[in-house]
C-alpha cells in the first residue's frame, strides 16, 4: 500500500532545507525519501503542484542566472514559511 503524502507532511519536511536536484525526477525521489513515502513520482508531482497553485511553493522549475540548463528546486514561499510557522506552533 502506498503511504500518501499530506500537503503538511511536504511544508514541514522542506522547511528547514529545500530541495535542489538537476532534474525533477531526481528531485521527486529525495522527496520520496525524506518523507519516507512510496507514493509514485505521479502523486508527489500533484502534491507539488497543488502547493505551487496555493502559493505555499515557488515553482520548482528554475534556470539560475549563467546555467545551461534548468533545475528542479522546491523552496518554500513567505507564505508556506509562514504556514509551517503555524503548523509548528
Amino acid at each position: 500500500m502506498t503511504d500518501m503524502p499530506t500537503l503538511d507532511d511536504l511544508l514541514l519536511e522542506i522547511s528547514d532545507q529545500a530541495i535542489i536536484a538537476d532534474t525533477m525526477e531526481d528531485g521527486l525521489d529525495i522527496l520520496a525519501d525524506r518523507l519516507g513515502t512510496d507514493a509514485s513520482r505521479a502523486v508527489l508531482a500533484g502534491v507539488v503542484q497543488d502547493a505551487v497553485a496555493t502559493g505555499l511553493l515557488h515553482d520548482p522549475v528554475r534556470l539560475p542566472p549563467g546555467a545551461l540548463h534548468c533545475h528542479w528546486h522546491l523552496e518554500l514561499t513567505p507564505r508556506g514559511q509562514q504556514t509551517v510557522l503555524c503548523m509548528r506552533r
